[in-house]
This record gives C-alpha cells, sequence and structure tokens, in this order.
C-alpha cells in the first residue's frame, strides 16, 4: 500500500511540474524592418549572426528583417547604426592653415587677414587683448583620407630690423578621416613646427636675431567648410602665433 501511495505522490509532483511548464508565458519576441542606406544586407546578416536572433534580408529593398527579444533587438540596433555608415572609399579634401600674428602694437607686423577668416578674427579679438592680427602665411595641400601629410612653406616673414626674415613652417598630419555623417574631417596627430627669427640684439635699424623653434601638436575635427582654430603660440610677451585651419571635401 505504502508503494502505491509513493508512486501516485510521484505521479502528482510530475503532473504539476508539468503544468507549471505549461502554464510559463512564451518568451518575447519583437520584430522590425531595417532599410539600410550604404552597407551591403548579407554582410550585415552575417555580422548580426552573433545576435540570438533570426535574421532575413532583403537585397532588392536594400532591407533586413530581424525578429528577437527587446534586450537583443536594442542591441542589434546599436549594431546596424554603426555598421550603416557611407563607404570608406577614400576621399579628395583640400585643406587650408593660416598662420597668424597677434600684436599689442598699433601697427600689424604682417600682412593683411583674408575676408574668408574675417570671422575667426573677430572671434579671437573677442577672447583675447591683443590690438592687432595679421596674417604670417598660407599653406594649402590636396590630399586624400587616409593618407600621410607633409606640407613646408617658408613664405611667411617677420621684420627684423629694416629686413624681413622668413619662418619656416613645416606641417605632418598622421591621416584625414571622413566621418560617419559625410562632413565631418577627423585630423588625426597633426603637428606644426614653426621656426621663428627671434631679435637678440638691436642697434638702431640694426639688429641680431636667432631662431626659435615652436611646436604645436593636436587632433581635432573640422566640419566641411569651417575654419577651426587649432592653438596659440607665444612669441614674445606681446605676441603670439595662431594656427587656424579649414578643410573642404571635394
Amino acid at each position: 500500500m505504502k508503494k502505491i501511495w509513493m508512486v501516485l505522490l510521484i505521479a502528482v509532483a510530475a503532473m504539476a511540474q508539468q503544468e507549471t511548464k505549461a502554464e510559463k508565458p512564451p518568451k518575447e519576441v519583437v520584430q522590425k524592418l531595417f532599410i539600410l542606406k550604404y552597407a551591403d544586407p548579407g554582410q550585415i546578416r552575417q555580422l548580426l549572426q552573433v545576435f540570438d536572433a533570426s535574421v532575413s534580408q532583403s537585397g532588392e529593398l536594400h532591407a533586413l528583417t530581424v525578429k528577437a527579444s527587446p534586450e537583443a533587438m536594442r542591441a542589434i540596433e546599436e549594431a546596424i547604426q554603426k555598421l550603416d555608415v557611407p563607404s570608406a572609399t577614400p576621399k579628395d579634401v583640400e585643406m587650408t592653415v593660416f598662420l597668424l600674428v597677434a600684436t599689442d602694437s598699433a601697427a600689424a607686423a604682417a600682412g593683411t587677414i583674408p575676408k574668408d577668416i574675417d570671422s575667426v578674427v573677430a572671434q579671437l579679438k573677442n577672447t583675447f587683448p591683443f590690438k592687432n592680427y595679421g596674417l604670417l602665411d598660407v599653406i594649402t595641400f590636396r590630399t586624400r583620407t587616409g593618407q600621410t601629410v607633409r606640407a613646408t612653406s617658408s613664405g611667411g616673414s617677420l621684420p627684423m630690423g629694416n629686413k624681413p626674415v622668413s619662418i619656416i613652417t613645416q606641417l605632418s598630419i598622421n591621416s584625414i578621416a571622413l566621418q560617419g555623417d559625410g562632413s565631418t574631417l577627423r585630423v588625426e596627430r597633426l603637428n606644426a613646427q614653426i621656426r621663428v627669427p627671434s631679435i637678440t640684439e638691436s642697434r638702431g635699424g640694426d639688429v641680431k636675431y636667432q631662431y626659435i623653434d615652436l611646436q604645436m601638436q593636436s587632433d581635432l575635427d573640422i566640419k566641411d567648410g569651417q575654419k577651426v582654430v587649432v592653438g596659440r603660440l607665444s612669441l614674445t610677451h606681446d605676441q603670439a602665433l595662431f594656427l587656424v585651419m579649414m578643410g573642404k571635401v571635394l
């Protein structure tokens, strides 16, 4: 009799477990359609295999249909957003570097400021106490995204007594990349080395000078057509150099 009761208890327990499993709600699944702008649907589908999801593609519609849990779907949405970006095909870009000198004297120590950067100089005047700004040099070069850039110029000069003395500017850029929005240029490891003459002795119109080496390094983002102040270098107590860069996607 005792054995019969044991068998009945085991049977009841098994039935209770089956009923509990049957009552457990099904796992929530959501479905979403992704229309891709740039990426290949087949390649994206392969990459999404790391997720617990069902993914089907339509090459004609350039789309993916995804079924997954809400948590997995959120991760998939973030992945697609990062992957569906413009092609990394190299783009032609034009970069222009303006070398400006700011001074406390009443007269500018360099050439006339181009109209292209009038707005930048106006901002500098509102930020720094210098009275005058002048253009020392302009360096323009064309390159392609992903390439290393090297440029040298000796077109700028500063007056040393009765004569102008050249400024030597060397620029190097590790790479320029076009960001996912298609209009922002990421400049990696800009390095500007500038050799500037500095007066060591002055007697009337005769002066003695020596070169001092200035350096500026920076990473920066430039919107297409935007002018960005890269940085400032001190020359003397009443003079400073400003580096302004502008980029264009061609």
